[in-house]
């Protein structure tokens, strides 16, 4: 069995859709509070949906068990929802998971990071603290750092406003930056 946390964000919503394409069994953690067009649509692609909050270990433990591999995209990044911040989603809420996931005898822990950029960053900070968490855990590992995400940083959240012809530019425009997609064709491996 697979857990994915951050099953209802972007990147987390895509693993779900290609693992219930490879026909895996895999539990989609959400919280009470999670989008129910969301929540319908991964049980509707077979996800056993489990509530639960990073920020409540707790409610970790069930959403564990069983699990041999977690996949952790959660950040509070783009949920932000009460309560949610880099210190107790990204730092805490991580590390809780790694705790119980090795407590609950997951065997191997996949986890989305992202490359170093400044050491002053606190979401960098927080996720260097969880990969070496998940380093010392004793789990196999699966430490993926991706690049800019395309479906990220050309929306709206991020400053990209196509719909109101408005784009933010960070910096002076002229660094070279390296885009990747999420979004995958669908097929089989």
């Amino acid at each position: 069995m697979i857990l994915v946390a951050g099953s209802t964000g972007l990147v987390g919503g895509e693993i779900c859709r290609l693992l219930a394409e490879e026909g895996k069994e895999f539990k989609a953690l959400v919280r009470q509070t999670s989008d129910p067009e969301k929540v319908k649509s991964l049980k509707e692609m077979g996800a056993e949906v489990v509530y639960g909050d990073l920020k409540d270990p707790g409610s970790l433990q069930s959403a564990c068990k069983g699990c041999q591999t977690v996949i952790s995209t959660a950040s509070c990044t783009l949920s932000r929802q009460e309560g949610d911040s880099i210190q107790t989603v990204d730092r805490d809420g991580q590390l809780s998971l790694v705790d119980v996931a090795k407590n609950q005898g997951a065997e191997h822990f996949i986890f989305i990071s992202f490359p170093e950029l400044s050491p002053d960053i606190p979401l960098e900070q927080a996720k260097r603290e969880v990969e070496a968490s998940i380093q010392e855990s004793g789990m196999k590992y699966t430490i993926l750092q991706p690049v800019y995400f395309m479906e990220v940083w050309f929306s709206p959240a991020v400053g990209f406003d196509f719909p109101q012809k408005q784009v933010q530019v960070f910096g002076l425009g002229d660094n070279k930056v390296r885009w990747i997609s999420y979004n995958l064709p669908s097929r089989k491996l």
